[in-house]
């Protein structure tokens, strides 16, 4: 079967895998902004490799599992570096490690 990136299951894992990586990247309980979010999974739907990294990963990941595990790190493949350069470059940079604003005498 190939994938497409309006596969709403494709869709739907890197969305998944997107928020994974934000929250190990950024050490934050919660998701990527939309605009981040979005753009980083047009990044992955645009490549056919990427696409298939995550679907690979999406289907190693149990879903909704009968008992709670405790959350897993992603592999740091190809797919991980690749997405990590393209997250990090469109990060905003936090906001107590941003140089201060020049003093005015």
């Amino acid at each position: 079967m190939a994938l497409t990136p309006e596969d709403p299951q494709l869709r739907e894992a890197v969305l998944e895998y997107v928020n994974v990586l934000y929250r190990e990247l950024s050490q934050e309980n919660g998701a990527a902004t939309l605009g981040t979010q979005n753009q980083t999974a047009d990044f992955i739907l645009t490549d056919p490799d990427l696409c298939r990294a995550v679907t690979n990963w999406a289907s190693a990941v149990p879903q909704h599992p009968d008992t709670p595990v405790p959350p897993q790190t992603l592999p740091q493949d190809a797919l991980y570096h690749r997405v990590v350069a393209h997250l990090r470059a469109g990060m905003e940079t936090p906001v107590f490690e941003r140089p201060p604003a020049p003093q005015r005498p």
